[in-house]
């Protein structure tokens, strides 16, 4: 009986974790959404024209960095965390790591463009990070 008990609030905890996963990535994508649709607002073709291209430079290089990550190193790592010989400071240490790459590859003026759009550049590359590893545990990329 007590394992049944445990059984169901694992699987409630993990429905949880899904939803509130879901709801984080439909953020993000209206945040997308909305910065596209703010760059529209834009007089200048030249400057909208380069607010899209980071933003869709952002999204590539961090789809490609989580995915090389992933493929390398996460999947082993979140094992060891389970099995208990790494902690699970060393598995969000992987987020800096893809958070320093993607920074190294992007380009100065995506960067400035996004700093001039955004604000806090830094936040919006880490939410990126986080929407497109929960993509890739889900399936969807």
């Amino acid at each position: 009986m007590e394992g049944l008990v445990q059984d169901f609030l694992y699987n409630l905890s993990l429905a949880v974790l899904t939803l509130l996963a879901s709801i984080a990535i439909y953020g993000i994508k209206k945040m997308t959404d909305k910065l596209v649709a703010e760059t529209n607002k834009i007089d200048s073709e030249e400057e909208r024209g380069l607010i899209h291209d980071a933003i869709f430079r952002l999204d590539d290089v961090a789809e490609k960095t989580v995915k090389k990550i992933e493929q390398t190193v996460a999947k082993e790592m979140r094992q060891a965390v389970k099995d208990g010989v790494k902690s699970k400071e060393d598995l969000i240490e992987l987020s800096k790591v893809a958070f320093n790459e993607i920074k190294k590859t992007m380009e100065p003026e995506y960067v400035n463009a996004l700093k001039a759009t955004l604000g806090d550049v830094d936040a919006y590359i880490r939410n990126t990070i986080e929407a497109k590893v929960l993509e890739i545990k889900e399936g969807a990329i």
